[in-house]
């Protein structure tokens, strides 16, 4: 299972940025995120500010937020 983070333009809904948040990482995005069950990972889920900066950290990434739909979506 591969967490993505997908980033796209608000107004073209294109997509202008995808980065995989690292293994290392998933009991700790588990409950950034809340999930608690495996059927959890299975959807795509927009992101708050505060999960957007923790993921931030831990990818050494900047998603730039404005104007911006940010979202997580765990891929096989």
């Amino acid at each position: 299972m591969k967490p993505i983070v997908e980033v796209f333009d608000m107004e073209t809904e294109e997509l202008i940025q995808t980065v995989e948040v690292p293994s290392v990482y998933m009991d700790q995005l588990a409950v950034l995120m809340g999930w608690t069950t495996p059927e959890d990972f299975c959807f795509v889920y927009e992101l708050l500010p505060q999960q957007i900066k923790t993921i931030e950290e831990w990818t050494h990434t900047t998603f730039h937020g404005d104007n911006r739909i940010i979202q997580i979506v765990c891929l096989e």
